[in-house]
């Protein structure tokens, strides 16, 4: 989530949504342009250019401002045809052009972080459900019933579903799948330690498909993992996120 923000600041804030503004009464007047600058991005290799103007509104007002556009630019002292919704006067864009950098087209950027986000709250909610089997969870033994392919890839590692069998205190059998692109993880005893509720033995989790921040005594009994392993997987997410607050209110606060 952290890297694809960086592309949400960059493209997705820089984008163009003057028509959630232009959806009434839109004022046309003469405007002059006072030259133009070039921006350091581009569409298809060709630049884009920011190009500023000067107005006056029907009251009479002097407003500036810049409008963007591929490849277009504007010369000084060039009358130009300024549009702005009607009362207000700060949305104001030269006719054909747009108020932002990049037109409505970077909106797929947004994909990114919200891949990352579903990722976040999935590992939220088992990581949720991790704690409540550590707090008052029964520890069982699991049998690896079925193994298959999936057609999902992470970081180039086909995922596998993989069925375990188990027995509650009563000698109740149930079913445990999960699904991980490391499937020796879960391989490597001939039964699969897992965790179950007494009162709801469907609800479970298998301790080896647990990310590594626990530790199992001789006694069979799980204990914390010292907080240096917990620091050590907090530096990048703490970095990620104090990185784009303090851009944030560089940007747009300060």
């Amino acid at each position: 989530m952290g890297f694809g923000m960086i592309f949400f600041w960059a493209f997705a804030m820089n984008m163009d949504l003057s028509f959630l503004q232009y959806n009434g009464n839109v004022i046309t007047v003469e405007g002059l342009a006072t030259g133009y600058s070039v921006t350091d991005a581009s569409e298809n290799g060709v630049s884009v250019f920011a190009n500023h103007f000067t107005f006056k509104t029907e009251d009479g007002v002097n407003i500036t401002g810049t409008s963007y556009a591929t490849g277009e630019r504007v010369l000084d002292g060039e009358t130009l045809t300024i549009e702005y919704p009607e009362g207000k006067p700060q949305y104001a864009r030269i006719r054909g052009m747009r108020t932002k950098t990049f037109g409505g087209f970077v909106i797929f950027v947004v994909i990114f972080p919200l891949v990352g986000l579903v990722f976040i709250l999935l590992s939220l909610r088992r990581s949720l459900r991790a704690l409540r089997l550590f707090k008052y969870g029964i520890l069982a033994s699991g049998e690896l019933i079925s193994k298959e392919k999936t057609n999902t890839k992470i970081n180039n590692r086909t995922v596998y579903r993989m069925t375990f069998r188990y027995k509650d205190d009563l000698g109740r059998e149930y079913e445990r799948k999960e699904r991980t692109p490391l499937p020796y993880l879960l391989q490597d005893d001939k039964a699969e330690r897992l965790l179950y509720l007494r009162r709801k033995p469907s609800y479970a989790i298998l301790v080896d498909s647990l990310p590594s921040s626990y530790l199992m005594n001789k006694e069979g009994k799980i204990d914390a993992a010292p907080m240096r392993n917990v620091i050590l997987l907090m530096i990048i997410p703490t970095a990620g996120i104090i990185g784009h607050l303090v851009y944030f209110i560089n940007t747009y606060v300060i």
